[in-house]
């Protein structure tokens, strides 16, 4: 343990002396991983200026309530950067995001790189030019293939934000190393991450799965009644459910590559009185 305290003192120390930043935020989630950079940071001697949290308000409630009161007893300043309503204002206006990487990359800038760049400006850079932040996540190499491909250094510019510097300071560290610094410094623990194995800090659907849904409505009837309460209203005018793709026949007929329907978008709108066993099957 103290090798890997080691390696993650001499990130922070590199960060510092290469981008001189002018205050830094401990990025917490409610999972294991970003609990673990957050108590490393304060151990290796990190002055972290303040802790944020972003709700993405997609996520489990549980989630939120153990952050806000754990996390916002801390001595840092502690800000919660929040998406509001914007996830449900899109998928009204536009349906679902759908599934994958692609569609991952439009949730995460809506629900979560706006928002964040937003409360930077609002209450560290406030206006002033050159202002440099570190932010302290809890991103390893080895967690995922995913991470590998999306942060695959040490530091991670913000390509919309130069001066927003994402540092992994548990880079080094294995899943196995994280738990047992959790339990040896009995740290405590989501309980959201305990029984889900995730944070449940965002539940957009582009990268979770049906498993994912089901487990989660189960253990939070809440989330589950907000989701399909959600879900019935949206499909209304976009005919696919959360964790689905825009359907090609939709995306046909929004091009109008299906104009011999008429001006009818909807497939029970459509005349067709020679199929009508078909439509009432």
């Amino acid at each position: 343990m103290e090798e890997l305290l080691t390696k993650s003192k001499a990130i922070y120390k590199e960060a510092v002396g290469k981008f001189e930043p002018d205050a830094v935020i401990a990025m917490v989630s409610g999972g294991n991983d970003s609990a673990v950079a957050y108590h490393v940071a304060k151990e290796i001697g990190v002055p972290i200026d303040y802790i944020f949290h972003l709700n993405t308000g997609t996520g489990i409630q549980q989630t939120t309530d153990f952050v806000r009161k754990y996390y916002g007893n801390e001595e840092p300043e502690y800000i919660e950067p929040s998406a509001g309503d914007a996830y449900e204002n899109y998928v009204k206006r536009k349906g679902f995001i759908g599934k994958g990487k692609f569609a991952h990359m439009i949730a995460y800038h809506i629900l979560k790189a706006g928002p964040l760049r937003k409360a930077i400006s609002k209450h560290i850079r406030k206006g002033k030019r050159g202002v440099k932040v570190l932010l302290l996540n809890g991103a390893r190499a080895s967690e995922s293939k995913n991470r590998k491909i999306n942060l695959p250094d040490v530091y991670n510019a913000d390509p919309a934000q130069k001066g927003n510097i994402w540092v992994n300071i548990i880079h080094h560290w294995t899943g196995n190393d994280c738990r047992k610094y959790l339990d040896g410094h009995e740290i405590p623990i989501n309980p959201v991450t305990e029984e889900m194995c995730r944070s449940g800090e965002c539940m957009c659907g582009t990268m979770q799965s049906d498993e994912a849904r089901i487990e989660a409505s189960l253990l939070y009837p809440e989330w589950a009644n907000w989701l399909d309460e959600l879900e019935q209203e949206v499909i209304k005018d976009h005919p696919w459910k959360w964790g689905r793709g825009q359907p090609k026949w939709f995306k046909d007929l929004k091009n109008g590559q299906m104009g011999i329907f008429g001006e009818h978008e909807k497939y029970e709108d459509q005349f067709q009185p020679m199929c009508v066993g078909c439509k009432n099957e």
